[in-house]
């Protein structure tokens, strides 16, 4: 299980380098959060130098998104808004990350393991690739409950076994919500653009949110457009809560219980970053 990290922001996170096995060339990452059970990892990517691996099979599910720069694969050049999905042992081709390119990369149900293939046709194995050029495709207006303002979404990847996706979203300024709403499976959302208010601290280019099933959110005011890449592992139903209410206190023996700073809190808080400031606890 991962923890719960709501908000991030990844400026305030530390460089390490890559863990990518078999690669050449240099690149850093950032550990937006991991699972230490099963190597489960969602990371974001900074070639300081052009990297590249020969085809494989990874030990993961093993995604790719271009936030800046530019991605090969397999001799296909994708720049910002490239994705790329690779099941879990199913042959990957080549791949090359451009000096100065910043990429999103995803590994579910698995660590950074990797074969090297001398090419994919080494292996029996099959499975479907996932190559998607979003700047190619049409915002689709996403179904809505309740007098909301719709938000919209472009599917980069759904499994048709278990329901996980990943995919845009965007919302326009203006849109807002202040229902609290908890799901079924996870939410994990990176910020490709945009500022958001939220409960819990702001929201802006760069802010990173993984949120475990059943979590309540809410509170959101779209400041201006706003765009995500949201990923859940399930089918993702939103489950609304209205005039919320916490049975949470006790007799206050030395402290003063009308000061916030001195209140007691519930002892599952977000992992959160110096730059989101602090957080009330609102929306719980």
């Amino acid at each position: 299980m991962r923890a719960h990290v709501e908000l991030i922001h990844e400026n305030d996170y530390i460089f390490h380098a890559g863990e990518l096995p078999f690669g050449e060339g240099r690149i850093l990452e950032r550990r937006l959060s991991t699972d230490e059970e099963d190597g489960s990892s969602s990371l974001s990517l900074h070639a300081t130098a052009d990297w590249g691996r020969s085809a494989g099979i990874a030990h993961a599910d093993t995604e790719f998104y271009v936030v800046e720069g530019s991605l090969i694969y397999g001799g296909r050049e994708l720049g910002a808004g490239g994705y790329i999905q690779v099941p879990k042992g199913v042959p990957m081709d080549w791949i090359k990350i451009r000096e100065g390119s910043r990429i999103l990369h995803w590994r579910e149900y698995g660590d950074a393991g990797f074969d090297p293939l001398t090419s994919v046709t080494e292996t029996d194995a099959t499975g479907d690739v996932t190559v998607v050029d979003a700047t190619t495709m049409e915002w689709t207006e996403a179904t809505s409950v309740g007098p909301l303002t719709p938000l919209y979404i472009k599917l980069l990847h759904r499994d048709p076994k278990t329901g996980f996706y990943t995919r845009l979203i965007r919302a326009k300024k203006g849109w807002t919500d202040h229902r609290l709403a908890h799901h079924p499976c996870y939410e994990e959302f990176y910020t490709l653009g945009g500022r958001m208010a939220y409960n819990f601290g702001d929201i802006d280019e760069g802010t990173y949110c993984f949120r475990p099933a059943g979590v309540k959110h809410g509170h959101f005011i779209a400041e201006t457009d706003i765009d995500w890449i949201i990923r859940s592992d399930g089918e993702l139903t939103n489950w609304y809560t209205t005039s919320e209410w916490v049975k949470w206190g006790g007799h206050p023996e030395n402290y003063d219980e009308h000061n916030h700073a001195h209140q007691p809190v519930i002892s599952t808080l977000p992992v959160r970053s110096r730059s989101r400031g602090e957080w009330s606890g609102d929306g719980m």
